[in-house]
């Protein structure tokens, strides 16, 4: 489990709205483009990953509107289409804070889990920043721990999925004899860090590129919204499905802004399940009225 560094959240949360960006918005929508997700809870702003400039650009549009002067970032892990619009928020100032995991402090423990001699400290700290170079360029800009830092704003908070869990995935790929997957993902991606958020009395779970693995360590029941990992992955989304299919009012988002890249939901089959795409529907947006809406309207239910 995840150490908290405050009081969980469990009041009624009004106002809460998530914007899931498009790519169709983009200027070259067949690049891989990636992730992010806005999300305003009326009182801070915080960003769920930003995989392009075009993302960090709409943002900063978003927060001259609503008169955001600085806004949280979540960064789920380090792909590029999950990164590439940081530094955009970065450079313009308009972080206050950035929050994922970050492996330097935990050298030790990885060490410990590795354990065959070959590897010393100082070697595998120069492996952790070569690995993770792109996280330590943003050294000095508040980097937060996501192991610590649980609470980010109001009714959004770090679920998952643990602290063993991702340590053990990260030295499995920095121990260069065991392989780059794990739980059928690459090790980067399985090490998503999992985005809780509170809509009225609905909790929505934002997943990154998560393994199923990881994203089962989650209480599914208890989540009205989920988003299946790595773009609406087809072997992923259909183990999510079997996993929460007698919850008949379970609704799901698909960010799929990969372009021409190999990931992606076209092979997933989604009748029968109350279904959103960015790839179809362009931006969605997410609030505590059009999540009640959905639970009848949404999806390709046969």
């Amino acid at each position: 489990m995840f150490a908290s560094d405050g009081d969980v959240l469990n009041e009624r949360i009004e106002n809460m709205k998530i914007y899931v960006l498009s790519s169709q918005q983009c200027e070259d929508s067949s690049k891989n483009n990636g992730d992010c997700f806005v999300i305003d809870n009326s009182k801070e702003l915080v960003v769920y990953d930003c995989g392009c400039e075009y993302y960090a650009n709409w943002v900063i549009d978003y927060m001259k509107k609503h008169n955001y002067s600085k806004t949280k970032v979540v960064l789920s892990h380090n792909d590029d289409d999950h990164f590439k619009g940081i530094p955009v928020l970065v450079d313009n100032n308009k972080t206050s804070e950035i929050t994922t995991v970050l492996l330097l402090k935990y050298v030790d423990d990885i060490l410990d889990i590795i354990d065959d001699g070959r590897k010393n400290r100082e070697a595998l700290k120069e492996q952790i920043k070569d690995t993770y170079d792109n996280i330590e360029q943003l050294s000095g800009h508040n980097l937060k721990d996501a192991f610590e830092h649980i609470e980010i704003a109001e009714g959004i908070r770090i679920s998952g999925p643990g602290k063993d869990y991702i340590l053990n995935a990260a030295a499995k790929g920095l121990d260069t004899t065991e392989g780059d997957t794990i739980d059928s993902s690459t090790i980067t991606n399985a090490t998503s860090i999992h985005l809780e958020v509170s809509i009225g009395d609905k909790k929505v779970l934002l997943t990154g590129d998560s393994s199923f693995e990881s994203v089962k360590k989650e209480k599914l029941e208890e989540f009205r919204v989920i988003q299946l990992p790595h773009h609406g992955n087809a072997e992923i989304g259909e183990k999510i499905f079997e996993e929460t299919k007698d919850d008949l009012e379970k609704q799901y988002i698909i960010s799929d802004n990969t372009g021409n890249s190999n990931g992606g939901s076209d092979k997933l089959e989604t009748k029968g399940y109350r279904v959103m795409n960015t790839k179809e529907k362009g931006m969605l947006t997410f609030d505590e009225n059009q999540i009640s809406q959905n639970r009848k309207t949404v999806g390709n239910l046969g």
